[in-house]
């Protein structure tokens, strides 16, 4: 016979609840700190809807994606951003991530709804960057930034079979433009 003893009404911890992730001690809700943690994938999300790449292409940019946020967030020394890796190296945690930006999305994928739902995170995490230091405010927004870039580098837009076409498209360039003006970042 089963006993109910405390530690079987506990959640399991091998699951990941991102609605609980933000760092004991530190200036953000639980709420926020979801917020922070999936700007990232929401705006490449954005990036990738707005200049559709096709199969090869949406596949080379989620590589892109993924592989940007793991090397700069390994290489980074900004305590900020250190904390956000030390969250997301669990790769439970990054599915977690992933799914949870995936459904705000869902029949959403007009290019106008992904621009504004873009921007609008943009404008979320520059309020809650408030709460940070203004070290911490900028590596947060010039990394949204540098993934976003690459993850829109990815694959080239128009052409035929790879020749002709951009390494940015014009609607791609469009959102990276919004998306600096937003983060209040200066970028060509």
């Amino acid at each position: 016979m089963q006993q109910n003893t405390p530690e079987r009404d506990r959640p399991d911890a091998s699951i990941p609840n991102l609605d609980q992730a933000a760092p004991i001690g530190g200036p953000y809700s639980n709420e926020e700190w979801k917020v922070l943690l999936e700007a990232p994938v929401t705006i490449c999300r954005a990036i990738m809807a707005v200049s559709p790449s096709g199969a090869v292409g949406t596949s080379q940019e989620v590589v892109t994606m993924r592989n940007s946020l793991k090397e700069i967030l390994q290489t980074t020394s900004n305590p900020l951003l250190q904390t956000v890796h030390q969250q997301l190296q669990s790769q439970n945690n990054a599915e977690t991530l992933w799914r949870n930006v995936q459904s705000s999305f869902k029949d959403r994928w007009d290019a106008a709804n992904v621009r504004q739902t873009a921007v609008s995170t943009c404008q979320h995490c520059v309020s809650l960057l408030k709460k940070s230091s203004a070290q911490d405010a900028q590596a947060y927004k010039e990394f949204i930034y540098a993934v976003a870039h690459k993850v829109a580098e990815a694959a080239k837009e128009g052409g035929f079979m790879g020749v002709g076409g951009k390494a940015i498209s014009d609607a791609e360039q469009s959102l990276l433009k919004d998306i600096s003006n937003t983060l209040g970042i200066s970028r060509a």
